[in-house]
Formats: structure tokens, C-alpha cells, sequence
């Protein structure tokens, strides 16, 4: 069935003539999602994959953010206006007119904004960006002053949060997976002497050494790989690790790994971390404050929640604000 949101045929986005069997559009890399997998409210997929909806504190903060953008000017206006005349009534009614009108002009630019790019003063200052549902786009005028003036009505908008996840004006990246990543090995050390200081340091190379830099020589695969903070303890990961704040899970086969968190940026049960077919498979756990992993290259992919998503030695993963480096282990 094509999809709820983009057609078999064309991007709903860019529209960019397609086969039924892509799954992603090749110009802007929205995904086509089956109707059966969501529909065209739905947030947490098509268009608006790894999209975080902003709480409604941050919302209401906004708000009063371009409420006060556009009262200040028009209170200093009337203030200055009455200042500057000699009283009385015409004068008073003059200024209060001279104030509606910076209101006004004000409001309108707001509006401008947030239907040009998404982003009023307010939405800036609190790092997020309204679209609309079902583009993924700026909303046109009439759908953000319905927004935001009948806020009883049927929302077709979405506040997104820069902050915890994806910038719904970025191209949705697919997660990556096997095919865009290779074996992660290291070579295997010379033999030498045991105990010999030779043979000891060129093992700890092997286990330092990048992937793929003995491509002449015998690999061994690895046994497990490290994450390794800035600060605070490593992370080994030698087959499925739940970390988070305080992590549970009835499963036997999952080690947990408690991470010290004092500003609380880590959920309970925060992601699994699975060292498998030579790659280290993050699974967001619906946390949040979300997981990134950022290639070698420095690009950024937040995940989205409950998508398994692969990387290798030399990439960077955030969860939370802690950011760890993959790093190799043991050969195995």
C-alpha cells in the first residue's frame, strides 16, 4: 500500500518522482512510510522521524516570550507619547492607538517568521520550530494563526525541540545498518617472547589500532569494544549492556550498567548497547533527552527512539549529555 504521507510516486516532500520500492527519497531523504505503519498525525514517523514534540512548558514559554516582544515596544510607545503631550483625552486615545499599532506590525513579523522558517523570537530563544503536520514544513499563515489563536481546534502544527531531537527541516537519515559500516577489526599482533616488553606493547597497539589499518595482515575480530568518557568510568560492551540511571530488566543474558548522572540528563533505563557482527548496535529507549551518535566525519544522526542503529570504532555517542568514544577492546 503507498504510503499515508508520500505516494509511491512522487516526494511529498520535494517531489521527486520515485519507485514503489524505495524507501527513502534519494533528493531529500524523507522516508515513505507504509500506511500501516502510522498515519498522517502520527509523530514519531514519516516525515517527522526522530522529530522531539516540545513540552508544553516550552511552548508556553515562547509564547509569553513573543507576547512580551510585541507589549514592550507598544507600552514604551504610548509611555513616551503621553510623556511628550500635554494631556488629555485625544492625546491618551492618540498614544493607545500609536500602541495597538506596534502590536500589530509586531505580530504580524512574528507570524512572518514562524510561516518563512519556522521560528518566531520566542521559538529561537527556546530552541525550537513549528511546522506543519503533515509537510514537515513552515505552516502557511492561516495555519498558524489558527494555531495560535484557536488553540482549541484540531492541531495541525507541531512545536519541534531542536534541543532532543531532529530539525524537521534536516533531511531524515536513515539508521544506518551493515551496509554502510564494515567488519570492525584490528590486526592481530607479532608473536613474541612471553613477557616480552615488545610483545606487551604491540598487543596494546593491535587493541588501539583503527579498523581496518592491518587490511595486508591477519585480523582478529573483536571480543568486545569500550565507550569511553571524557570523564567517569569505561564502558565495556561485549554483548547486550542496558545503561542508564538506574537500569532494570528482568533478562538475565543483559548486563546493566549504572551510570553516575547528578544533572539527571539520563533516563532510568536509558539505551541498549549490543556489540554484534562486528558493530556496536545504540537503541534509544524512548528517553528524554535522547541518544546521538556523530561519525568520524562529524555527522550528527539523533536516533530515533526504538530504532536500532549501528556504529563503529571512532564514533562518538551521546546519551544525554555524556559523550562517550568507541573505542576497541580485547581481540577475540
Amino acid at each position: 500500500m503507498p504510503s499515508a504521507i508520500a505516494g509511491s510516486l512522487s516526494c511529498a516532500r520535494c517531489s521527486l518522482l520515485l519507485t514503489a520500492s524505495e524507501r527513502f527519497c534519494t533528493r531529500c531523504g524523507a522516508p515513505q512510510v507504509p500506511a500501516a505503519a502510522g498515519g498522517a498525525l502520527v509523530t514519531g514517523a514519516g516525515l517527522l522521524a526522530g522529530v522531539a514534540q516540545a513540552t508544553a512548558t516550552r511552548r508556553r514559554t515562547a509564547a509569553l516570550v513573543d507576547v512580551a516582544v510585541a507589549v514592550l515596544p507598544a507600552v514604551a510607545v504610548v509611555a513616551a507619547s503621553v510623556t511628550a503631550a500635554d494631556g488629555g483625552t485625544a492625546t491618551t486615545v492618540g498614544a493607545v492607538l500609536a500602541g495597538v499599532g506596534v502590536v500589530v506590525l509586531v505580530g504580524a513579523a512574528l507570524f512572518v517568521a514562524v510561516t518563512r522558517r519556522g521560528r518566531s523570537v520566542g521559538l529561537l530563544v527556546t530552541r525550537c520550530r513549528r511546522v506543519d503536520l503533515l509537510t514537515a514544513l513552515p505552516p502557511h499563515l492561516g495555519t498558524a494563526l489558527r494555531g495560535a489563536l484557536a488553540p482549541w481546534s484540531p492541531h495541525a502544527t507541531l512545536t519541534a525541540d531542536l534541543r532532543r531531537g531532529r530539525d524537521p527541516l534536516d533531511p531524515a537519515l536513515h539508521p544506518l545498518g551493515p551496509e554502510d559500516l564494515g567488519p570492525v577489526v584490528v590486526p592481530r599482533a607479532p608473536a613474541s617472547p612471553p613477557g616480552a616488553p615488545e610483545g606487551r606493547r604491540a598487543a596494546r597497539a593491535a587493541r588501539r589500532a583503527a579498523p581496518g589499518s592491518g587490511a595486508d595482515g591477519d585480523r582478529t575480530p573483536l571480543a568486545d569494544v569500550r565507550l569511553v568518557p571524557t570523564t567517569g568510568d569505561v564502558v565495556v560492551v561485549g554483548g547486550t549492556v542496558l545503561v542508564g540511571r538506574k537500569p532494570e530488566t528482568p533478562d538475565p543474558g543483559v548486563v546493566v550498567h549504572a551510570l553516575p548522572d547528578i544533572a539527571r540528563t539520563l533516563s532510568r533505563n536509558h539505551a541498549v548497547l549490543e556489540w554484534a557482527d562486528g558493530l556496536l548496535w545504540v537503541t534509544d529507549l524512548h528517553t528524554t533527552n535522547g541518544t546521538t551518535v556523530t561519525a568520524p566525519d562529524g555527522a550528527v544522526q539523533p536516533l530515533v527512539p526504538g530504532q536500532r542503529t549501528a556504529t563503529a570504532i571512532g564514533w562518538h555517542v551521546e546519551l544525554g549529555e555524556r559523550d562517550y568514544t568507541v573505542t576497541a577492546g580485547d581481540p577475540a
